[in-house]
């Protein structure tokens, strides 16, 4: 039985979807996720060839909103699995995706057979998810152990129900997450993992250094089902910790490395959008890869 496309909010995660299939489709890809053109077309009953237009995301003439949103989904991708695979090959067999959504690393990082990879979502993002990699015969390299949970909500109980260990070394990683919370929500998702984290843990996550308003994106959109889009996005996002990541890392116990988008860009030689760099409108957004109690770099 087929399961409907998640709506509203979580139906966010499939724009996320789109611009990692697009990134896959290119000769230079920076990564390759085979099952994000999958999501799409199953939560789009799409037949035809390529991609089909979904608000801002589109596989030709590409608008300056678009680029920008698919620019920064697919520099931060590299950013994380570079760093989780380390930790992996450093000894952490835990790793727990907050706000899981159509992530795959499960399948596609190769990760050792004694990984867990625990997906905290809500239950109908899994179970669509779940249904799309079933009916295509994906098979994950190591234990993968969806955790049917809103993350706003007490995560930390089923997750230790559904075998995750407080003790052992952990990556979290919370990708495209923070930008839909408030402050006190950032706030508290980052004690709870604190909370179920031990020494060697490490937290992998981003949020915008301001709320992306209406305006920013409407300005960046060239048609009106770009701008419902932009309008429909703006509604759903929030301000995330708010302040400097440092800053908020330190009052929960965590530093470590922080950049941004624009410099991972630059990084892999793409051209950066001009709202992560040098518009009078810009909206930085950084990067972070941090553990408890160490020193900041920058």
């Amino acid at each position: 039985m087929r399961v409907s496309a998640p709506e509203g909010v979580r139906a966010t995660a499939l724009l996320t979807a789109y611009a990692r299939a697009q990134e896959s489709a290119r000769p230079d890809r920076l990564f390759d996720d085979p099952w994000a053109r999958l999501f799409v077309r199953e939560a789009t009953a799409f037949t035809g060839e390529g991609l089909p237009r979904m608000g801002m995301a589109r596989d030709e003439n590409i608008s300056p909103l678009w680029h920008a949103f698919s620019s920064y989904f697919a520099a931060r991708t590299p950013f994380y699995d570079e760093r989780l695979r380390r930790a992996v090959e450093a000894g952490a067999r835990q790793v727990v995706l907050l706000g899981a959504s159509m992530d795959t690393r499960a399948y596609r990082l190769g990760l050792p057979g004694g990984t867990t990879v625990f997906e905290v979502d809500s239950g109908s993002v899994l179970e669509f998810k779940n249904g799309v990699l079933t009916r295509h015969g994906a098979r994950a390299t190591c234990r993968r152990v969806p955790v049917p949970v809103d993350v706003r909500d007490a995560w930390d109980g089923p997750l230790v129900e559904a075998g995750f260990r407080r003790d052992e070394p952990v990556v979290w990683l919370a990708e495209g997450l923070l930008m839909y919370f408030t402050a006190q929500e950032s706030d508290r998702l980052l004690a709870r993992v604190t909370a179920c984290s031990g020494e060697r843990a490490l937290l992998l996550t981003e949020y915008p250094a301001r709320m992306v308003d209406e305006a920013t994106m409407t300005a960046r959109a060239t048609d009106e089902a770009e701008r419902i889009s932009a309008m429909m996005m703006a509604n759903v996002v929030h301000s995330g910790p708010g302040g400097e990541p440092a800053e908020w890392l330190a009052r929960h116990g965590w530093a470590g490395e922080v950049t941004d988008i624009a410099a991972q860009l630059r990084r892999w030689g793409r051209d950066v959008p001009d709202v992560f760099a040098d518009a009078p409108d810009r909206v930085p957004v950084w990067l972070m890869a941090a553990t408890p109690g160490q020193g900041t770099t920058r």
